[in-house]
């Protein structure tokens, strides 16, 4: 059986003004690291993107658990409301 990670399409609120949707970038095995890119918006409008990484050593082998894309999407906010990337890695973006 192959795995999709989880898109998250739906803005989520940081504030009153401003959100967040992510779109699956990679996934490291190696390092067990997912990378989504962030685009924070103001209101219905596209702010700035950056990449979100997301270490997944929590998250065992089963990533099909109840509560795997609630944990990651709580990762993602986490990282999303502050406005910056927490990795060097560029990914897709570069260019």
């Amino acid at each position: 059986m192959t795995f999709t990670f989880p898109e998250f399409c739906e803005s989520t609120a940081i504030d009153a003004s401003t959100s967040w949707t992510a779109t699956f970038e990679s996934y490291n095995q190696r390092l067990d690291d997912v990378y989504y890119v962030v685009t924070r918006r103001e209101g219905t409008q596209p702010v700035t993107s950056f990449i979100v990484q997301v270490g997944l050593h929590w998250a065992g082998d089963d990533w099909r658990g109840p509560g795997f894309v609630q944990r990651l999407h709580r990762y993602i906010h986490e990282i999303a409301a502050t406005g910056r990337t927490n990795t060097d890695y560029i990914g897709k973006m570069q260019g």
